[in-house]
C-alpha cells in the first residue's frame, strides 16, 4: 500500500441545463495538483461538448493528453465518471441499464484496508461476517512465513468463509511468487492478487502457468490498449480495471467484453470513496463476466454517502437511482474537507 494518507478528489461537472455529474478517484500524489490538471486542461477540451458525445470526448482528452502529453490517467477517467452521471441523471436511468445491462446484484467480497497482524485480520473477517460478508480479501506482502501466518490464522478461525488475498506487489521473484501461490492454494484462497510488479508482464505469465490458484491484477493500468497487452501476455487470470483509473466506465466496460472474449474474469478493483464504488459497479452490473464486487470495508461515513450500497446475504444489490445510482452526503465531505 502507498505510504501515504487516504485521499481522494471530487470532480463535479455541470451543464447548461443545469445537470450535475458527480465522481471521485482516490489516492492521487496530490489532490491539489490533480484538481489543476482538471481544471486548467480537461476542462478546456470538456467545456461546451454535448455530455451525451462520451466516446468523442474521450478520445479528444485521450489524443490531445494521455497519448502525446502524458496526462494523468486519473484526471481522464475522473471526468469520464462524472459525464455518465450526467448522462444517466438526464435520461433518469441507472448507467448500468445504459452499457447494457446484465444483473441487479452482484456477489460481495470485503476488502481490508490494511495489512493487519493474523489474530486482528481474523477479527476483521468476523466483522466482514456481521455486516452481511461470506467473502473477503486480506492484505498480505508481509513476507512469506508473515503471510502464511495470516492466511491460516483467517481459514482456521472461518473454514467456510471465501478468502482472496492481495500482496500489492510486495514480492519480486517469480519463485517467491510461485511459493506464495502454493501457500494459497493450501488453505483454498479465491485468487492471489499483484504478487509481482504489475508491470512485469513475463514474471506475471510464468507465475500464472506454474501456479494452482487463480493470478489476479491489473488495478494500475490503463485503456484499452495496454489490457490488451495483458490478455495477450497471459498475465492473469483474472482483470481488474478500475473505471477511475483505466479511463473511465466505457473504457472498464470495454476492457471486460474484451477479457470475455479471451475466457478471462474482470472483476474491477474498488479501493476508495462511495462514488468509486459506484461507478465500478455500474461496469460490473452490466458486465457477464463480473461475478465479484470489491467493498472496501470502511466505516460508513467513509463512504461519504446518503446511504451506503446495500449488501445482502452475501450481494451487493445494485443502486436503481439515475446516473451511478447514489446520492452524496454533502455534510460528511465538508467535515472531511475541514480536517484536510
Amino acid at each position: 500500500m502507498p505510504r501515504i494518507p487516504a485521499s481522494g478528489t471530487l470532480v463535479e461537472v455541470e451543464t447548461d441545463e443545469g445537470i450535475i455529474g458527480y465522481s471521485m478517484t482516490h489516492l492521487p500524489v496530490s489532490d491539489r495538483a490533480l484538481a489543476r490538471y482538471i481544471e486548467d486542461v480537461l476542462g478546456r477540451i470538456v467545456v461546451g461538448k454535448d455530455p451525451f458525445m462520451v466516446e468523442a470526448i474521450w478520445r479528444d482528452v485521450y489524443n490531445t493528453c494521455n497519448r502525446i502529453l502524458f496526462g494523468i490517467a486519473q484526471a481522464t477517467s475522473a471526468v469520464e465518471c462524472a459525464i455518465w452521471d450526467v448522462i444517466g441523471k438526464a435520461l433518469k436511468t441507472p448507467v448500468y441499464r445504459l452499457l447494457g445491462g446484465f444483473k441487479e446484484k452482484v456477489r460481495a467480497y470485503a476488502s481490508f484496508p490494511f495489512a493487519l497482524k493474523p489474530k486482528a485480520a481474523s477479527q476483521m473477517a468476523e466483522t466482514a461476517r456481521k455486516r452481511g460478508f461470506n467473502a473477503v480479501k486480506v492484505r498480505i506482502g508481509e513476507g512469506l512465513r508473515r503471510d502464511e501466518e495470516i492466511i491460516r490464522t483467517v481459514r482456521e478461525e472461518h473454514p467456510d468463509i471465501e478468502i482472496m488475498v492481495d500482496a500489492n506487489s510486495g514480492y519480486e521473484t517469480v519463485r517467491e511468487a510461485v511459493r506464495l501461490s502454493e501457500i494459497c492454494e493450501a488453505y483454498n484462497v479465491r485468487w492471489l492478487e499483484e504478487p509481482l510488479p504489475s508491470d512485469n508482464l513475463s514474471a506475471l505469465a510464468e507465475l500464472r502457468a506454474r501456479s494452482g490458484v487463480d493470478i489476479a491484477g491489473g488495478e494500475n493500468d490503463f485503456s484499452i490498449f495496454r489490457f490488451k497487452e495483458i490478455l495477450d501476455a497471459g498475465a492473469y487470470d483474472i482483470v481488474q480495471p478500475d473505471a477511475t483509473r483505466c479511463g473511465g466506465i466505457l473504457q472498464c466496460r470495454k476492457i471486460a467484453a474484451m477479457a470475455e472474449a479471451y475466457g478471462v474474469e474482470a472483476t474491477p478493483h474498488i479501493f476508495g470513496f462511495g462514488l468509486v464504488m459506484a461507478a465500478n459497479l455500474q461496469v460490473i452490473a452490466a458486465s457477464y463476466n463480473s461475478p465479484w464486487m470489491e467493498y472496501p470495508l470502511f466505516p460508513e461515513e467513509f463512504y461519504m454517502l446518503e446511504e451506503p450500497i446495500r449488501v445482502e446475504d452475501g450481494y451487493a444489490v445494485v443502486p436503481k437511482e439515475p446516473g451511478l445510482g447514489v446520492r452524496l452526503n454533502f455534510e460528511t465531505i465538508e467535515r472531511f474537507l475541514e480536517k484536510s
